[in-house]
């Protein structure tokens, strides 16, 4: 069983509007990713809001497998997202992907991901690459969990605990460039629609 942490909770001020709620294939951005997690088969999904989460939550599915919590300290950075989702997910999972909601993906990346990280059982991580370069999103087996409920900004996130357990880290080759997009700025968001 695989849960999905979905980070929501920033300000978009690159964007000029919250990131969350752009358009995407007909829906708000943070519930298309919603509905392409739970079409993976994560259950639970962890949406964890912050800014804008009064104009956010509205959007989300109403269902037992969607979790919604809040992250209060936004502001102080990721990371602090990240220990909110991670501490929400029960007990029992095998993995977590760890998704923001600005680097959209699709159902198939993550079967993909969960499938290769099933095949090699002593690694701890799978990143998926595209060309080359790493994407996103990651996923973690259950045993690095107390890992992700305590990362910190101060310790560069998730970025050290990748390099923590580098030996432990499977690259898994793609070829939809999907893994490697970010929506940070209008610009970005244009060009991610017209790959689309």
């Amino acid at each position: 069983m695989i849960a999905a942490i979905l980070l929501a909770a920033g300000e978009s001020t690159r964007m000029g509007r919250p990131k969350q709620l752009l358009d995407w294939q007909g829906q708000p951005l943070v519930a298309a990713q919603t509905a392409t997690l739970l079409a993976a088969g994560c259950r639970p999904v962890v949406v964890v809001l912050g800014a804008h989460a009064s104009r956010v939550r509205p959007t989300l599915p109403a269902r037992a497998d969607v979790q919604i919590t809040t992250n209060r300290n936004w502001r102080s950075g990721r990371a602090s997202s990240i220990r909110t989702g991670a501490r929400a997910v029960p007990s029992g999972v095998d993995a977590a992907v760890v998704v923001s909601v600005d680097q959209p993906t699709e159902a198939s990346v993550i079967e993909v991901l969960e499938s290769e990280l099933a095949a090699a059982p002593e690694a701890l991580i799978a990143v998926p690459r595209h060309e080359g370069r790493n994407g996103h999103p990651p996923i973690f087996r259950s045993a690095v969990l107390t890992e992700l409920q305590n990362v910190t900004e101060r310790l560069e996130g998730l970025r050290q605990l990748r390099r923590r357990h580098a030996d432990r880290t499977i690259f898994v080759e793609m070829d939809n460039p999907i893994v490697t997009l970010n929506l940070n700025t209008p610009d970005a968001y244009q060009r991610a629609l017209e790959l689309l």
